[in-house]
């Protein structure tokens, strides 16, 4: 699986808003990730351009936010989305105000191309993940794709194991507990719990309808930074970040 990463800041998007560049979708074996840093986008007249972009219902949301940081990054997400789904649009030119979306039944937003018209669309899949540093939005074709990013300074209230002993499977249990270095031991907790988290998001069911001890994140023996998932019998793009 080959991963292409994106960076979409301020840059990317004039404050005029001009018709966004299209892009060749990802081939089957490719997952494109696209990242905003909120840090890094400062111009109040922007983020007035992009809350142009937004549906009256998100942009109620965004203003339901507690604070201005969080009201920001909400803003800067569902522009993400929205700009980088019409960017893959090849044959058509589409408004990424004009994009409608919809949410499974168990909650994952995907795009309603039924209330567009006159699109021949891929069956492009997109999932979003953020932190209060990073927000990350992937994208594929064909394949359901789950993203989730943490931060890797995250520190863990409870005792490690205790925790895992909650949530994750017995094996993985088993290897956190082999783990004599705590710093190590909470490090490859964060790793875990990410990619169980973009697991469940690829799925589109959540955390209640598939619990992360129904299956097992394994490493690749001579490997590093890959990963096997265990007793199940699904073939998904997992992709996780850690900031």
């Amino acid at each position: 699986m080959r991963i292409r990463v994106m960076s979409q800041l301020q840059r990317s998007l004039s404050i005029e808003l001009p018709s966004l560049v299209p892009l060749q979708l990802p081939s089957r074996m490719e997952t494109h990730l696209w990242f905003i840093r909120p840090d890094e986008v400062k111009s109040t007249s922007l983020l007035k351009h992009y809350s142009q972009l937004l549906s009256p219902t998100e942009k109620e949301k965004v203003l339901q936010m507690r604070g201005d940081e969080l009201k920001k990054n909400a803003l800067l997400a569902r522009t993400l989305v929205r700009t980088t789904i019409a960017r893959y649009q090849t044959n058509n030119e589409v408004d990424p105000k004009a994009l409608m979306f919809k949410k499974n039944m168990y909650g994952k937003p995907e795009v309603d191309w039924q209330n567009y018209t006159n699109c021949n669309n891929p069956p492009l899949h997109f999932n979003i993940s953020h932190t209060d540093s990073l927000i990350a939005c992937g994208v594929t074709v064909h394949v359901p794709v789950g993203i989730d990013v943490e931060d890797k300074e995250r520190k863990i209230k409870h005792d490690i194991l205790a925790f895992a002993e909650r949530f994750y499977s017995a094996d993985e249990v088993k290897f956190l507990s082999t783990l004599p270095d705590p710093e190590v031991q909470r490090k490859e907790f964060i790793k875990l719990w990410t990619l169980k988290e973009a697991y469940v998001k690829a799925l589109g069911k959540g955390f209640s309808a598939a619990p992360f001890n129904t299956f097992t994140i394994q490493s690749k023996v001579g490997t590093k930074g890959e990963y096997n998932l265990c007793k199940v019998c699904f073939d998904l793009n997992l992709h996780s970040g850690i900031e």
